[in-house]
């Protein structure tokens, strides 16, 4: 039988940040993977799904997503089957420094993670000026279905859609920018996507991160718990479900302590 873990938005933050660690990514993208996972479960637009298969998809070997076309009007990358927990912020970059109106990114695991890259970024003047419009970001959700999550010129959210044509493949991820109209329905306005991640800091969020049969993915949800043993940082508490195999750690239970 699984076994719960209670552990906070931070402790989650820096174990995503000790998995690339351990695969040999850069301090950057370490941090930058630590801080997607985060702020996506905090959103409610990731789970323990898409955490294990962006942590699954984590490939050290690919140093960039590859530049297929470039014009003034749009941008195609190939990210190689590379999460977006990682890297995806090269090809966002670009666009918002050409101001581009499209940016497609193709074979992207789980590109929901870009969202909280963008918003960042957006929330503080952009050297090219006329690329500070508001976005809407397009990609597959983790339960299968279509999503556009529509982002304003400050960063801030806008509110999540389920667009009634089929925009992106899975593992993709489309990027328009002065997109205001969206052609989809309304899942969640902005404020109750801030609402949302304002009770996870409260009462905190699931995620149920479970085993299979990949060693790779074994050997993550291994340093995930092992970490987390020792981790200690007070923020949103998150739930972590992990499968009772020989060798793993019964973290500390931290619920009484707020």
């Amino acid at each position: 039988m699984p076994e719960l873990m209670q552990i906070s938005a931070n402790e989650l933050k820096f174990l995503v940040k000790r998995s690339a660690e351990g695969l040999g990514f850069p301090p950057g993208d370490q941090l930058s993977a630590g801080l997607k996972a985060a702020v996506a479960f905090q959103l409610g637009l990731a789970n323990s799904h898409l955490l294990v298969k962006g942590l699954d998809a984590l490939n050290s070997a690919i140093r960039a997503p590859l530049l297929l076309a470039s014009s003034d009007e749009e941008l195609t990358f190939d990210a190689q089957g590379q999460s977006a927990l990682v890297q995806v912020e090269l090809a966002l970059g670009l666009a918002l420094a050409k101001a581009v109106p499209r940016l497609h990114i193709k074979h992207l695991v789980a590109a929901a993670f870009a969202v909280p890259c963008l918003m960042n970024w957006l929330a503080q003047p952009l050297n090219q000026a006329s690329a500070q419009q508001c976005y809407a970001l397009y990609f597959t959700h983790h339960s299968g279905a279509q999503r556009c999550v529509l982002i304003a010129a400050d960063g801030q959210l806008l509110g999540l859609y389920q667009p009634l044509q089929t925009i992106v493949e899975i593992d993709e991820l489309l990027l328009c920018m002065g997109q205001a109209d969206i052609d989809g329905v309304l899942i969640t306005d902005g404020a109750d996507l801030l609402g949302w991640r304002e009770r996870c800091l409260d009462q905190g969020a699931d995620a149920l991160v479970k085993g299979g049969t990949s060693s790779r993915r074994q050997a993550i949800s291994s340093a995930l718990v092992s970490a987390a043993a020792a981790a200690a940082f007070p923020s949103a508490a998150i739930a972590l479900e992990l499968p009772s195999l020989p060798g793993f750690l019964q973290p500390p239970d931290r619920r009484s302590n707020g």
